[in-house]
C-alpha cells in the first residue's frame, strides 16, 4: 500500500467531557477529566487523520507506539475539550504528530504521539500466535 503521509496535515475534533472520563479520588462526586482520558482522545485524533486522510482501507490502521505528554490544567465534566494533531515526521509506516488539548479557557495538554500503520489481518495473526504461546 502507498501510503501518502502529508507533513502538516492536521486534524481538529471536539469532545464533551463525561463522568466515565474522570479521576476518582480527588473528591466526592463529578471530577476532572483524567490524564489517561486525554490521552486516550489525543491517541483517536491522530488515528482518525490518518483513517480520514491517508488510509481509509479497512485492512489497514495504525497503533500509538509512543506517547509523550504533558498534562498542564484540569477540565470539569460538562466541559468542551478541543483536539488537534498535526504531523511532523514520517519513517515509513511510522508517524510522529505534534499535539495539543484545550479547553475554552486555556491549553490543557501538549506533547507528540507516535504512531504506526498496520495492515490489519496481519496484525492479528501475530497477536493470535502471541496469544496462544501465552496460554502455554
Amino acid at each position: 500500500m502507498d501510503l501518502a503521509v502529508k507533513i502538516g496535515a492536521s486534524k481538529e475534533r471536539t469532545i464533551t467531557v463525561n463522568s466515565n472520563q474522570t479521576t476518582s479520588f480527588l473528591w466526592k462526586g463529578e471530577n476532572v477529566l483524567s490524564t489517561p482520558s486525554m490521552i486516550a482522545e489525543i491517541e483517536e485524533t491522530c488515528r482518525l487523520l490518518l483513517k480520514e486522510q491517508v488510509i481509509p482501507d479497512s485492512e489497514w490502521d495504525s497503533v500509538g507506539t509512543v506517547v509523550k505528554i504533558e498534562h498542564l490544567a484540569a477540565t470539569p465534566v460538562g466541559a468542551e475539550v478541543f483536539f488537534k494533531a498535526e504531523v511532523v515526521s514520517v519513517d515509513g509506516r511510522r508517524v510522529v504528530f505534534k499535539v495539543e488539548a484545550r479547553d475554552k479557557l486555556e491549553k490543557i495538554g501538549e506533547g507528540t504521539h507516535e504512531r504506526f500503520i498496520i495492515n490489519v489481518p496481519r496484525f492479528r495473526v501475530k497477536f493470535n500466535e502471541k496469544q496462544k504461546q501465552l496460554q502455554m
